[in-house]
C-alpha cells in the first residue's frame, strides 16, 4: 500500500462511527436544504422553490379513483401508456412539438430526468455547458455523472441575455451538452426566439445536444411567451425536452417528470429508470393524467398566475421603495425575484446569514446558482401575501441598517 491509500485508509478507518463520506458526497453543499425547507417555524419563508396552492381536488379525486381501483403496482418504467399519450398531445398543443407516445418518458420528477440524461448522454471528463447563473441542481446532478459543468456568463445588464458568442468562448472539443432553462431560475428570464436561435447555431456547428428544462413554461408575465427549444428549426434531433407538473399544476410531492426526445435514448433512459428509480408512482401517473386532460387546470393556472403576478407587484414596488441599497431585473417568468444587492456594499451569503438571524426571513444566497450571484439574493414570491409584503419590508430595512 503507498503513502497516498494509506493516508485515505487511515482516514476512512478513523471515522467515529466507522463510516465515512465519498469524496463527491462530502463536497456537496449542505446549505440548500436546510434553507429551501428547513426552516424554524417563526421565520418567514421566502426560499422554497414549489407553488403555495394545493394540489387541486379535481386531480386529487383521480388519485383516489386510482387507489380505489387497486392501481397500486409497479408500471412500466417509462410510465403508463394514457399518461404517455396525453403528455404527447400536451406538447403538440401547447409546444408545437410532435412526439409518438415510445418517445416519452415519465419519470418520478423533472430532476431525475435530468441526472439520468446526464448519465446517458455524457462521458466522464465531458463538459456540459451551465449557465450562470442557474438552478444549483445542474452542476452537482453534472459531477456527480462523472461530467465537468462549465458555467456560461449571462450578460445582466441586458435582462440576463444569454448570448451565442458568449457560449462560444465556452465550448472546447470535450463539450458535449448545454443545459438551458427557460423561464429561469433564478432570473426569471424568458429566453426570446432570437436567444433560442443563437443557441440552436452554436449546437449545430459544435454537435451539441440541448438538454431543455421547461418547468415553468406556464408561468409567465406581462405577455412574455414561452418558446420550445425543440421547435427551432433543426432542433428536434438534437434537443430533450425536460417538463414536469410540479410548478405549472401544483403537483410538487406527487413527483411526475417527463422527457421527450428520440426512441433511441428513450430506450436507454427505460432501462436507467428500471435500475434505479424503478418507475414513478403508480397512483400519481393516473392522477397526472386529470391534471393534463381537464380543462379545469387551464383556470387553476390561471388563477395561480394572476396571484403570482400581484404578489410580483409586491416585490418590485419595495425594491423601488428601497432601490439604494438593491435592485433587479423584473422577472418575466416563474415565480422568484432575483436580487441584487450590491448597493447595499454586502454580498449575498452575508445578507442571508443576517437576515435570518436578526429578522427571521429565509432567502437564498446568489452564491449558489453560480459565482456571478455572490452579490445577489432569490426570493421566491410562491408564498402567502402577507409573507411576501413582510419579508421585502424586513429585506430593505436590514439591507438600509447594514448598508456600507
Amino acid at each position: 500500500m503507498d503513502e497516498m491509500d494509506s493516508s485515505a485508509e487511515k482516514q476512512r478507518t478513523s471515522h467515529k462511527n466507522g463510516i465515512s463520506l465519498s469524496e463527491r458526497a462530502a463536497n456537496i453543499d449542505d446549505e440548500v436544504f436546510k434553507l429551501a425547507l428547513g426552516l424554524p417555524k417563526d421565520v418567514i419563508p421566502l426560499t422554497a422553490g414549489e407553488p403555495d396552492f394545493p394540489t387541486a381536488d379535481f386531480v386529487n379525486l383521480a388519485a383516489k379513483k386510482a387507489m380505489d381501483s387497486n392501481f397500486t403496482h409497479y408500471t412500466a418504467s417509462n410510465g403508463i401508456l394514457p399518461l404517455r399519450e396525453a403528455i404527447s398531445r400536451k406538447l403538440k398543443e401547447d409546444n408545437n412539438l410532435s412526439y409518438d407516445p415510445d418517445e416519452i418518458i415519465v419519470s418520478p420528477g423533472s430532476s431525475p430526468s435530468i441526472f439520468l440524461l446526464l448519465f446517458a448522454l455524457a462521458d466522464r471528463g465531458d463538459e456540459v455547458l451551465i449557465p450562470d447563473p442557474a438552478w444549483f441542481h445542474y452542476p452537482i446532478l453534472t459531477g456527480l455523472a462523472g461530467a465537468k459543468a462549465v458555467r456560461v456568463p449571462q450578460r445582466r445588464d441586458e435582462g440576463f441575455r444569454l448570448a451565442p458568442e458568449d457560449i462560444e468562448r465556452k465550448v472546447t472539443d470535450r463539450t458535449r451538452l448545454m443545459i438551458i432553462n427557460s423561464p429561469s431560475n433564478p432570473t426569471g428570464h424568458v429566453l426570446s426566439r432570437e436567444e433560442l436561435e443563437g443557441v440552436a447555431g452554436v449546437a449545430e456547428r459544435h454537435d451539441l445536444i440541448v438538454i431543455s428544462d421547461e418547468i415553468y413554461e406556464k408561468i409567465l408575465y406581462d405577455n412574455h411567451r414561452h418558446i420550445s427549444m425543440a421547435s427551432i428549426s433543426g432542433m428536434r434531433d438534437r434537443t430533450v425536452t425536460v417538463n414536469g407538473l410540479s410548478k405549472g399544476y401544483a403537483m410538487m410531492g406527487w413527483r411526475i417528470g417527463f422527457t421527450a426526445s428520440n426512441v433511441e435514448l428513450t430506450g436507454k433512459m427505460r432501462s436507467l429508470l428500471g435500475y434505479t428509480l424503478v418507475c414513478a408512482g403508480s397512483v400519481a401517473q393516473h392522477a397526472a393524467i386529470e391534471a393534463l386532460t381537464s380543462q379545469k387546470s387551464k383556470e387553476y393556472v390561471k388563477t395561480m398566475v394572476a396571484t403570482w403576478t400581484r404578489r410580483r407587484k409586491i416585490v418590485l414596488r419595495y425594491v423601488d421603495e428601497y432601490k439604494d441599497v438593491m435592485r433587479i431585473a423584473p422577472p418575466e417568468g416563474a415565480f422568484y425575484g432575483w436580487i441584487d444587492i450590491s448597493p447595499s456594499g454586502m454580498e449575498g451569503k452575508q445578507v442571508s446569514t443576517g437576515l435570518l438571524k436578526e429578522y427571521k426571513v429565509g432567502v437564498m444566497p446568489g452564491y449558489l446558482f453560480g459565482e456571478s450571484g455572490k452579490d445577489y439574493i432569490r426570493i421566491s414570491y410562491a408564498t402567502s401575501d402577507d409573507f411576501v409584503e413582510e419579508g421585502m419590508k424586513r429585506l430593505g430595512k436590514f439591507l438600509r441598517a447594514h448598508k456600507k
